[in-house]
């Protein structure tokens, strides 16, 4: 027997008037808060539909099934990092690499406390929807801001293979803010996660083993 096709986890339709965005909003709030509560098993669009107050009809104008919202949910979560590093490229003509990079980190982490309630369900659920569409487009971005910011200050740099070193800063951090927002959340709101990373980073970048702290200090006096 042939395999059952997966529906597709994208949007039926985008909104075009502020009534019916004003429904995609609540129905999207609504998601949110029943999958943070209920969690994914429990996640039915008729649930999100009760409590949006809309009927699964007019969910379903928009969301075809509940791995739909699930995408939609992450992909507004993946837009807030984005938003956080958007100033990477012009802070690295001017500022200390090690400030740079910890601007970014500090960024990311900022975007991923947004919600941590939200986060930590989608962190466990959304690997089951598998590859997204729109997010090969958000990592081509950040790979691509984060090579504005590499090649801006290559003359610090010792890292021969530039899109190597893209691929071990995106991934590193994104990893360990990520994970950090549910292991070890008091490490990343005190900074001291941002501390280390930026220091790990910067020796890999220059191959010099200089305290982040010393770095940025005398950059300011």
């Amino acid at each position: 027997m042939a395999a059952r096709k997966k529906p597709p986890a994208n949007p039926r339709k985008l909104p075009e008037q502020d009534r019916s965005r004003a429904t995609v909003e609540a129905i999207v709030d609504a998601a949110a808060r029943v999958l943070v509560k209920h969690g994914y098993d429990a996640f039915t669009t008729n649930r999100v539909a009760e409590k949006a107050g809309v009927s699964v009809g007019s969910l379903y104008q928009y969301f075809p099934n509940k791995d739909a919202l699930l995408s939609e949910l992450m992909r507004r979560h993946v837009e807030e990092i984005e938003r956080g590093v958007e100033g990477m490229a012009e802070l690295a003509r001017t500022a200390p690499l090690a400030e740079v990079i910890r601007v970014g980190i500090e960024q990311n982490a900022q975007a991923h406390f947004i919600d941590p309630a939200l986060h930590r369900v989608l962190s466990e659920q959304v690997p089951r929807l598998g590859q997204l569409d729109w997010m090969t487009g958000f990592t081509a971005r950040m790979d691509a801001r984060v090579r504005e910011m590499l090649e801006a200050r290559r003359a610090e740099i010792v890292v021969q293979d530039i899109d190597l070193a893209v691929y071990i800063i995106t991934r590193t951090v994104e990893a360990v803010v990520h994970n950090a927002v549910c292991e070890r959340p008091k490490d990343l709101a005190s900074g001291a996660l941002a501390e280390e990373v930026t220091r790990m980073l910067v020796g890999f970048l220059t191959g010099k083993a200089v305290p982040v702290k010393k770095t940025l200090r005398a950059a300011a006096e």
